[in-house]
């Protein structure tokens, strides 16, 4: 691709690869933090430099199918991770043991008697 003057060239950019989950036997899901290798970018605005701290990279390999990938925001990325945090913790509470209220009842009971004394 060459450059003709008049737009500023694409910056290259970098991946570092932050985590693979293994999710199932053909899915694999790789977390990147992708960046300019210098840093810095081109301002359109004010047509000078400016410092990119980059994107959070999420790519979905399947087997047989052609990989699935995305680029968010840091602030998506943290929204995202605190759903799926949430995901997870109701997965943990539906599988825990229900209160035994009977036995939660007696436990409280004494102590709701001695302050009658």
């Amino acid at each position: 691709m060459s450059h003709n003057g008049s737009e500023p060239p694409v910056p290259r950019l970098r991946t570092r690869t932050v985590g693979v989950i293994d999710a199932d036997d053909d899915t694999v899901i790789v977390v990147e933090h992708v960046y300019a290798p210098e840093g810095v970018t081109s301002c359109t605005d004010c047509g000078g430099a400016s410092h990119d701290p980059g994107m959070v990279g999420v790519v979905v390999l399947r087997e047989g199918l052609d990989p699935v990938s995305m680029l968010i925001t840091a602030e998506d990325a943290l929204a995202l991770s605190n759903r799926l945090q949430r995901a997870v913790s109701l997965v943990y509470e539906s599988q825990e043991d229900p209160a035994d209220i009977e036995r939660e009842a007696a436990r409280y009971a004494p102590a709701a008697g001695a302050g009658d004394a």
